[in-house]
This record gives structure tokens, C-alpha cells and sequence, in this order.
């Protein structure tokens, strides 16, 4: 019997999508951020965060399989283009509303804004002796942010992002397009 089984190949598993991987980061957080609600503003936005980085890696999932080599080469490569502008698209491309009226627009374009604002952000340094901050003040997030670093939005959010990509992903081509979150709990 063991000889049998040293004969039959094996096929390892694929390895998880990159979006499929951050999906359930996001899922991990906001599990983390939901047994201490009140001191966890930053492990919500790190969640916000880790759903804005799963949207863009999914277009660069569903890129490829909607526009071939198109996606990726040339000059003119449609990957370089904004954020924004891909999902635009990408939802064009699979008859997804894309539009202001849709909730699912909004926090795509908020998560899409708060990256932005993270990854752009001018940074200063305070000096050890300027920092009079006491240890419940050093748990504040930037204001522009803060509404959003509550468990209630940062469910929502992730309800609104599942409903597009999946609305997406119900569109792609069936050859490469796989289950939408293989991870997801």
C-alpha cells in the first residue's frame, strides 16, 4: 500500500491569491480590534488599510484576465494606470455599475483616498523632549481618519468591497478566475 502511494504524483496546492491573503488579514484585524473595541482605532485602520491594498491587488488579479497581455505590456500598459482609473475599467469592462449612486463606489474611493493619504503623507519628527504625549494620547489616529477606525465602518466597508468584487469577479472569464476569497472566514 505505502508503494502505491509514493507512485501517485502529487499535486501541491495553489499558492493563495495575494488579495485572497490580505482579504482575510483584514478579517484577522478586525477580529483582533473586535475584543478590545475602545483602544483599537489603530488595528481598525490597519484593517481599512489592508481592504484598500486587497482592492488594488484584485484588479491586478482581474486585469490580466480580462485584457491579456494588455494589462502588463508595452508602453501604454493599462497596470500603470491609477487606482481608480483600473477599477473604472475593469468595472466597465464587466458591465458593474460605476457610479457615485452606488454605495460600494463610495468606500472603494475612501479606501482608494486613504492609502493615498497614508502613502503620500509628509512626515514629521518630533524631538524626544517635544513629545509630552501620554500614553492613552498616543493612541489617537489623524483626525481626517479617525471616523473611520470603528468596528461598525470598518464592516461595513468590507460587506461594500465584498459586494463589488464579487459583482466583479462573477464576470471574469471562468478560466483563471477561481473561488473570490478561498480564505475568506
Amino acid at each position: 500500500m505505502q508503494d502505491q502511494d509514493r507512485d501517485t504524483p502529487f499535486d501541491p496546492p495553489e499558492p493563495p491569491l495575494t488579495y485572497a491573503e490580505l482579504w482575510h488579514g483584514a478579517d484577522v484585524l478586525i477580529r483582533k480590534g473586535g475584543e478590545d473595541e475602545a483602544s483599537s482605532r489603530w488595528v481598525f485602520l490597519s484593517a481599512l488599510l489592508m481592504l484598500s491594498l486587497c482592492l488594488e491587488a484584485y484588479l491586478n488579479h482581474a486585469g490580466p484576465l480580462l485584457f491579456g497581455s494588455t494589462w502588463s505590456e508595452g508602453p501604454q500598459a493599462l497596470v500603470h494606470k491609477n487606482v481608480r482609473a483600473r477599477l473604472a475599467l475593469i468595472c466597465t469592462a464587466c458591465g458593474v455599475e460605476w457610479s457615485a449612486r452606488r454605495k460600494y463606489w463610495t468606500v472603494a474611493s475612501t479606501l482608494i483616498d486613504l492609502r493615498t493619504s497614508l502613502v503620500l503623507a509628509r512626515q514629521t519628527r518630533l524631538h524626544a523632549a517635544a513629545d509630552t504625549r501620554t500614553q492613552e494620547q498616543s493612541g489617537v489616529v489623524d483626525p481626517s481618519w479617525s471616523p473611520y477606525c470603528n468596528r461598525a465602518v470598518v464592516l461595513d466597508y468590507r460587506a461594500e468591497l465584498r459586494s463589488l468584487l464579487a459583482s466583479i469577479h462573477g464576470r471574469l472569464p471562468a478560466q483563471g478566475r477561481g473561488n473570490l476569497f478561498a480564505l475568506s472566514s
